[in-house]
């Protein structure tokens, strides 16, 4: 991990651009020339990036649920999405003047709603999990399956690999974050996230729900949350990070209260400290900035509400906010004023480092 720095300059709103639909996810292509999100409508939607501005392109179709779940590849014009109802695919442009295409697919990549996909940095290997709780590894080339790992009857909600030597790991929601051995097509070792989960009021609570590495790959990050109860769910944003060689927890950052929920993603600025994005009841989401080796944020953006997803665009300038409308009533639907139930929405938030 990189060395804290000292206190980065703030990120600035400069832009907020409504979405007709809700949207579960969001990454910037490799170039940082597109900008692709997952909609829960089954499409893919997809704007160009230029300077501090997107316009919006047309979006893919292909999907049969919402699609929660996408990465791109880290040199190749590609972009894989998945969806709940277990579709995966993998679209491709041939160049900047077409509409990306199909290169291939698979139905039934997993028996229901894909939770998380990961691509090597090598851009070789493509990992999903999902509910059916199995980790499969797909070659990122030609969509074969390379690896089915079953080892767990729990559900998958994450997977990463590590930045240099591609090792696969994932996260469960019982917290056991498990460290395979592809070769063998078994658990090499596991680490000990159980603190991220609870059983309360006939319902399993928390989980590992996301998955990460510091760009050095010194430590791997968990995203959850501390359960306090089931019911109408009650959870204090929490982020564990591990020594990835020994296991050993080195971060534990406690980011709200039981009101705030989850910590659904957390990343690793260039100038080492974190990004996290956390929803919870109604109106209570965050964006978050702490330093590794503090438990205070000293950046806190109170103009999301219920953030769900956040990427960071390659130049490292430009970041990219998910949340839900706001005024949205916690079951995600409002009458208007004829009557007719509406729908939450996801604008996507533009945020700026300033130099």
């Amino acid at each position: 991990m990189a060395e804290p720095a000292i206190k980065p300059a703030e990120p600035k709103l400069i832009k907020t651009i409504d979405v007709d639909h809700q949207l579960g996810c969001a990454r910037f292509r490799a170039d940082g020339k597109v900008l692709a999100a997952g909609a829960y409508d089954a499409t893919v939607r997809l704007w160009s990036v230029k300077d501090d501005a997107l316009e919006a392109l047309p979006s893919l179709k292909g999907h049969n649920g919402w699609v929660d779940a996408l990465v791109f590849h880290p040199s190749q014009p590609r972009l894989f999405t998945a969806d709940t109802w277990g579709k995966l695919i993998c679209w491709e442009w041939k160049d900047e003047a077409n509409e990306p295409r199909v290169k291939w697919s698979h139905d039934a990549a997993h028996d229901g709603w894909i939770g998380s996909i990961a691509i090597s940095s090598d851009g070789h290997r493509r990992a999903t999990c999902g509910r059916d709780g199995v980790v499969r590894v797909w070659s990122a080339d030609d969509g074969k399956l390379r690896h089915e790992l079953k080892e767990q009857n729990e559900e998958v909600y994450s997977v990463a690999f590590h930045p240099t030597d591609h090792t696969l790991v994932s996260g469960n929601l019982k917290g056991t974050i498990r460290i395979w051995d592809l070769k063998q097509g078994r658990t090499a070792r596991t680490i000990d996230a159980s603190s991220l989960y609870k059983y309360d009021r006939i319902q399993d609570v928390g989980g590992a729900r996301y998955l990460n590495f510091t760009r050095d790959g010194a430590t791997l990050l968990c995203a959850g949350a501390t359960p306090d109860g089931g019911g109408f769910v009650q959870a204090k944003p929490r982020i564990l990070g591990f020594d990835f060689k020994t296991g050993e927890k080195k971060i534990d950052i406690t980011l709200g209260e039981s009101k705030d929920g989850f910590v659904y993603e957390v990343h690793e600025h260039a100038d080492g400290f974190l990004m996290a994005v956390t929803s919870g009841q109604p109106g209570n989401g965050r964006l978050l900035f702490v330093q590794p080796n503090e438990t205070t944020p000293f950046f806190t953006g109170q103009k999301m509400a219920n953030c769900h997803a956040l990427a960071l665009h390659p130049g490292g300038t430009l970041m990219a906010g998910l949340a839900t409308n706001t005024n949205s009533a916690g079951n995600g639907r409002r009458v208007n004023k004829d009557g007719q139930y509406v729908g939450n929405t996801s604008p996507i938030h533009l945020w700026k480092f300033e130099a």
